[in-house]
């Protein structure tokens, strides 16, 4: 519960100048890319995250990998106040809420489509159709099969679930 506090507040802070800037995409983009390169390189995420070397050594090492990476300067300074702070643990989910915000802000609505067999593109499309209807925002949806289900589709955003399903 205290990490997903955190992490609204620091994405909604980052969002805020994201709003101001005019870069929401942007912003998200590189915040994106940097979860990535940390997933990618354990190391430098265990360096950065690390309290037993000095402020001083982590944020060096973030300068030099943030020159290789291009980042946005407002990118590099949110990323070395998540260091200074000891909140650089928390960048997973504070992208994650970031891509809410953004969402948020540009009406959509990402849905959950289960099926218990592949769905032509067609009826994903028209389901998505009947839920834009249904939430009044443009819906993205991510289709999965489910083996499980004799037949039928479930769609879920958010808490909201409609069923209509033969288990």
């Amino acid at each position: 519960m205290k990490n997903l506090v955190i992490a609204k507040r620091y994405a909604k802070a980052l969002f805020g100048l994201a709003v101001k800037d005019g870069k929401i995409d942007q912003y998200g983009q590189e915040l994106d890319a940097f979860v990535q390169l940390m997933a990618q390189l354990p190391d430098l995420a265990d360096a950065l995250r690390n309290p037993l070397y000095p402020e001083a050594v982590r944020k060096s090492l973030f300068a030099s990998v943030a020159d290789k990476a291009g980042l946005a300067p407002i990118i590099r300074s949110y990323l070395n106040l998540l260091i200074e702070k000891r909140r650089i643990s928390n960048l997973s989910e504070i992208s994650d809420f970031y891509h809410r915000l953004i969402d948020e802000h540009q009406n959509v609505a990402r849905a959950r489509l289960t099926a218990a067999t592949q769905l032509d593109e067609q009826a994903i499309a028209d389901i998505a159709k009947s839920l834009e209807k249904l939430t009044g925002k443009k819906v993205i949806v991510e289709f999965q099969v489910a083996p499980e289900l004799i037949g039928g589709v479930v769609a879920q955003i958010g808490g909201w679930q409609c069923q209509a399903t033969v288990a």
